[in-house]
């Protein structure tokens, strides 16, 4: 086994005594990278065995002593495999413990895809399909194991596909370097300095500690103090060039930032010197480990991608392609190309909505219905023998719902009217028109109370009684008409079932029951839903399901935008 490996097993089999605590190296595992990786090309080892060390270790203080471990076991199983055979012959066999922690038999880590720069994408984007692999399991990442993917199922995250459009709630723009010198209270800023100093001292009788370190950039001295995090004085070396970014506060009359987040300055920033993404998080998940995840699938997922936008479409409204959208939402390089890309994504949304609403206009639009036609005559009997004239807006409103009755296409219109304005009378009189060519008609009602209330309504507009006797059969007669609500005896509703299953029911008001699954009509042509608001989308669409595209009419008493 070459020496640079003899060396990993020592620390994987130390750290496995450990408990998983990140204790085999002082600083963490991290810290052996910057030798070990270096040893490792000398030797000859796959590059993929070198970035599969390099991904995991980098991760590893993110990740608790359990996902730890899993992750060691899952790199060591990768190294046997890739390791070419000369090597694996050589190895010898483990320790007991080492058994324990590294040979036992599990998934490989899957390899990543390779990395490419924002700049690969352009205007326009790849004139590919949507790749399916972006239907992959979050398991296909570095770092993410089974565990780590059930977390993120917690924020909704399964695929590929769905970190790309997970986009952070608000940002931190710490891209505004200033010089130490002139640092102000309060301010949120990036500041690249070299590191002076770096000490770590234990408060409350040793049970905490404070790691503090000085930066300076040639302007002026600034204080870093870390609680509770003694590692930082691993990482942090003198002499060392960093960028750190926080917020600048004042302890005994000097200015200095706590907790704040830092990096080397030659490695590529995502938590500094840039405008920070802050995604929403659940148990176990860090904002760094996120978005190094995130970065990850972005910038190679982003580019890939296929604008469903036309480029004349995007010329005319000023928008930027799918893929620099997207890579701004996530990793925003100014704020410009921040408020480009929401732009571009609220366009979207806009614009399916819009496509969806009128691609059911135009399937509503094709769809047929039955011709439901009555004589003027017959018409001009019924207003006559009402006990009252209707209004001019109440004949408007009829006459549209006549028009649409009879055109062969489903009826889908909303009457509007303040309480007392006659919807009600307008509705029975295109119920009538409906049950006039023995088809049936349902009324649906958010509360009983108003169930019943219609129903006596209806029962008095619909029914023959007094002068209307003299053509009582152009009338239902009460047995036509029935109420369901939920207080319905058993046995009257099995009653009614049986009407509406025979036609013998013309006309039924009621509440939610009506969409329930044992009601079954005849030849239902024409539905009624008051105060549409109070219903579903799902409700409504379940009482036009009971017939063959019924015409629809829906009534309201609040004005709702479209």
């Amino acid at each position: 086994m070459q020496p640079s490996l003899e060396k990993l097993r020592k620390f994987f089999r130390l750290e496995h005594a450990n408990g998983y605590i990140n204790s085999a190296v002082i600083g963490g595992l991290a810290k052996i990278l910057d030798l070990w990786e270096g040893e490792a090309r000398s030797e000859g080892l796959p590059e993929e065995v070198i970035k599969a060390v390099s991904a995991t270790l980098q991760s590893y203080t993110e990740l608790t002593p359990e996902t730890r471990a899993q992750a060691l076991k899952l790199l060591w199983k990768q190294i046997q495999e890739e390791v070419p055979k000369t090597t694996a012959e050589q190895r010898p066999a483990p320790s007991r413990g080492e058994r324990s922690a590294a040979t036992r038999p599990l998934r490989a880590t899957p390899k990543p895809p390779p990395q490419p720069s924002r700049a690969a994408a352009r205007p326009g984007g790849m004139t590919s399909k949507t790749p399916i692999a972006l239907n992959a399991s979050l398991t296909v990442l570095y770092g993410v194991g089974p565990r780590h993917a059930q977390t993120l199922a917690c924020l909704g995250l399964h695929t590929l596909g769905d970190m790309l459009y997970y986009f952070p709630r608000r940002y931190d723009d710490y891209s505004q370097l200033k010089p130490i010198h002139r640092l102000s209270y309060g301010d949120e800023v990036t500041v690249v300095g070299t590191v002076q100093m770096v000490n770590t001292r234990p408060v409350r009788g040793g049970a905490s500690s404070i790691t503090e370190a000085v930066i300076n950039d040639g302007t002026g001295g600034l204080r870093l103090t870390w609680f509770n995090q003694p590692w930082m004085a691993n990482r942090l070396k003198v002499g060392e060039a960093i960028s750190v970014s926080g917020k600048v506060e004042q302890y005994l009359g000097r200015l200095v930032m706590n907790n704040p987040d830092c990096e080397p300055v030659e490695v590529e920033n995502l938590q500094t010197n840039r405008i920070v993404p802050v995604y929403p998080l659940t148990a176990n998940i860090t904002q760094k480990w996120l978005r190094r995840q995130m970065n990850q699938v972005v910038t190679y997922w982003a580019p890939k991608l296929t604008d469903h936008l036309p480029e004349n479409i995007r010329h005319v409204a000023e928008l930027p392609d799918l893929s620099t959208a997207l890579l701004q939402i996530h990793f925003p390089d100014s704020q410009e190309g921040l408020r480009a890309a929401r732009e571009r994504l609220a366009f979207d949304e806009i614009f399916f909505l819009q496509t969806g609403v009128l691609r059911q206009k135009r399937d509503w639009q094709t769809a047929t219905a039955r011709v439901l036609e009555v004589p003027d005559e017959w018409l001009e009997a019924r207003l006559k023998a009402l006990p009252f004239a209707l209004t001019r807006a109440q004949q408007r409103a009829l006459a549209d719902l006549r028009a649409d009755l009879k055109s062969g296409h489903p009826m889908n219109r909303l009457l509007q009217g303040d309480v007392g304005s006659g919807k009600t009378v307008v509705a029975a009189l295109a119920a009538a028109i409906v049950t006039s060519t023995s088809a049936q008609a349902a009324i649906m009602a958010p509360t009983s109370i108003l169930a019943e209330q219609h129903y006596r309504n209806f029962l008095d507009l619909l029914t023959a009684h007094g002068d209307r006797d003299e053509v009582e059969s152009d009338y239902l007669i009460a047995e036509q008409i029935h109420l369901l609500i939920s207080d319905t005896p058993e046995k009257e509703k099995e009653e009614i079932r049986a009407g509406l299953s025979d036609s013998s029911i013309k006309l039924i008001i009621g509440t939610h029951a009506l969409i329930e699954d044992p009601i079954t009509f005849a030849d239902l042509q024409f539905t009624v839903i008051d105060e549409q608001h109070r219903f579903g989308v799902e409700q409504r669409a379940a009482l036009r399901a009971k017939g063959t595209s019924p015409h629809l009419l829906v009534m309201t008493a609040t004005p709702i935008p479209r």
